[in-house]
């Protein structure tokens, strides 16, 4: 499958994708219309947010001024349908609901279409402090988002004491962790760069340009300086092969390594493989799934 044209826009709705960096956890499939948006981490169950009017708060001196919010309204899946939350009594059902229609309607046109378009093109990276390259993904964002406010300044491997369901922590995060940053040193060196059509990146502070293959594909570097810590990083990579299959521009080599792993954290395979791009051997995709219906079960 390819996703080279589906960042689709028609009138006011736009389905398109982002990751979730730092740490990577996979990516988001975004539906926006002009009463809200629809998002899914892996494109079976969507969390409804729906676009409404705030206005200033009790006593304060702007309540004449609405300001345009999202709502959480309800979760929604093909099988289950929708699962809404309660209401908040400020809020008027019926125009909420109208949106919320549309909303579904939106994704059951565009669930043959998965995965959207990435669009994040706009990426904050660390680099290490002896050769000056591209050490770990930070941040990415949209063309036209605000600026982020702070800038993330250290790499994180995972999130929490045990991870998150669909990723759970790696066994080496701490020693991980250090590793990345011993390599960028106290006097941290993080730039945006923007991602070309052709892979490579363009330095937003000089404008000088950075080859497709010095920017990691899987999000760090694997050019280390002795064997320990490449095989720490291998490690780490083999560990989120199920989440880094969902990220496009892959070459086919790059996936057959990581669906050589997928055995390692099959547990996570459920929340990804919706929205893989491509599948090198599909062997091993169906092995990994029933390694995870076992280990669940």
């Amino acid at each position: 499958m390819t996703t080279e044209n589906l960042y689709l826009e028609t009138g006011d709705i736009r389905a398109y994708a982002i990751r979730r960096v730092n740490p990577f956890l996979g990516v988001l499939q975004v539906i926006e219309t002009e009463g809200g948006r629809a998002v899914s981490s892996n494109g079976v169950v969507w969390e409804i947010e729906l676009r409404t009017e705030r206005s200033g708060m009790w006593g304060s001196l702007n309540q004449h001024i609405k300001e345009a919010v999202y709502y959480r309204f309800g979760l929604w899946s093909a099988e289950e349908g929708l699962v809404n939350r309660p209401l908040a009594p400020h809020l008027d059902r019926d125009p909420l609901i109208s949106q919320c229609d549309i909303l579904i309607k939106c994704i059951e046109q565009r669930l043959q279409l998965l995965p959207f378009k990435l669009i994040d093109n706009r990426e904050l990276w660390l680099f290490d402090r002896d050769q000056q390259q591209p050490l770990a993904l930070l941040a990415s964002q949209k063309q036209g988002d605000r600026p982020l406010s702070p800038e993330p300044k250290y790499w994180k491997s995972c999130l929490g004491a045990n991870g998150v369901a669909s990723q759970y922590r790696y066994p080496q995060a701490t020693q991980l962790e250090k590793l990345v940053e011993r390599s960028a040193s106290t006097n941290i060196f993080k730039y945006w760069i923007n991602r070309e059509a052709d892979g490579s990146g363009t330095l937003e502070h000089n404008g000088e340009t950075i080859r497709e293959n010095d920017l990691p594909c899987f999000l760090l570097s694997e050019s280390w300086s002795n064997d320990e810590a490449l095989a720490l990083v291998n490690d780490y990579i083999a560990w989120i092969a199920p989440s880094l299959l969902s990220l496009q521009h892959l070459a086919e080599a790059e996936r057959d390594r990581l669906e050589s792993h997928l055995n390692v954290q099959a547990v996570s395979i459920e929340h990804h493989w919706h929205l893989y791009p491509d599948v090198v051997d599909e062997k091993k995709l169906k092995a990994a799934r029933v390694q995870c219906r076992i280990q669940k079960s």
